[in-house]
This record gives structure tokens, C-alpha cells and sequence, in this order.
């Protein structure tokens, strides 16, 4: 389902929505490009689930999209440390370094991912910052 106009959420409103109602509403607003209001829906969700991956994931990618580089790194560092083994974890917390433009940071994250089999372009990210001069 996709969200045409800005959603109006209160405090009441969102504590009032059960865990897995307030997920599957925060990613219709991602989906619908309204990322800083999945982020207010999110937050008491994570607070109320700090161990749930998908939670902070969700979050992750909610802050990245509102371009809260900060809390995004967040996300993604606690996502890493539930799920090590994550390559897409290691590569989201690597693009939020990337963008904070803490480059070699997040080259030891696109090389744990590359060395876990994730996507080519980790091992671009790195060669980017390894080459000489940089």
C-alpha cells in the first residue's frame, strides 16, 4: 500500500499500535518516501525490542533515507552486533561512514562484507580508498 499524503501521528497514536502493526506501518512510510515519520514509529519499537534485527534494520534504513547520518550508524553498528555474519549489515554501516565521509572507517566494513560474498561494488568502495594518494 503506498501513503499519498503526510501522515498526521501523534505520541497517543503511536503508542497506542501493537509491535507488529507499528513495523509493518513504518514500512509502508519508507516505502512511501516519509522516512522521518517511520523513524517516530520505529523508535519506541526498538526501545521496547533492543535484541529484534529487523527492527534496527528497519530504523537504519529509515534514518539513512531522513539523512540522520548519525543515528543511521547507530542503527546499523547495534544490527551489526545481533547479526555479525550480516554482509548487507556491514555494507549499510559502511555507506553511513561513507556519507559522514569517514571513508576508511567504513572500508573495514565493505571489506568484511565483500569477504562475506556481498555485492562487487564493497570491494570498489575499498579499492577506492586504497589507492595511492588517498
Amino acid at each position: 500500500m503506498t501513503i499519498w499524503m503526510k501522515p498526521t501521528l501523534t505520541e497517543e497514536s503511536i503508542a497506542a499500535m501493537e509491535p507488529l502493526d507499528a513495523f509493518r506501518y513504518a514500512e509502508e512510510l519508507l516505502d512511501s518516501r516519509f522516512p522521518r515519520e517511520a523513524v517516530r514509529v520505529l523508535s519506541p519499537l526498538a526501545e521496547l525490542e533492543p535484541n529484534n534485527a529487523a527492527v534496527w534494520e528497519l530504523l537504519g534504513r529509515a534514518h539513512f533515507a531522513a539523512a540522520h547520518l548519525g543515528p543511521a550508524e547507530d542503527a546499523f553498528r547495534t544490527l551489526t552486533s545481533l547479526e555479525p555474519t550480516s554482509a548487507w549489515a556491514h555494507t549499510a554501516l559502511g555507506l553511513a561512514l561513507d556519507r559522514q565521509s569517514r571513508h576508511r572507517e567504513g572500508a573495514v566494513h565493505h571489506r568484511l562484507a565483500a569477504a562475506m560474498g556481498a555485492s562487487d561494488r564493497d570491494g570498489t568502495r575499498v579499492a577506492l580508498v586504497d589507492r595511492p594518494g588517498t
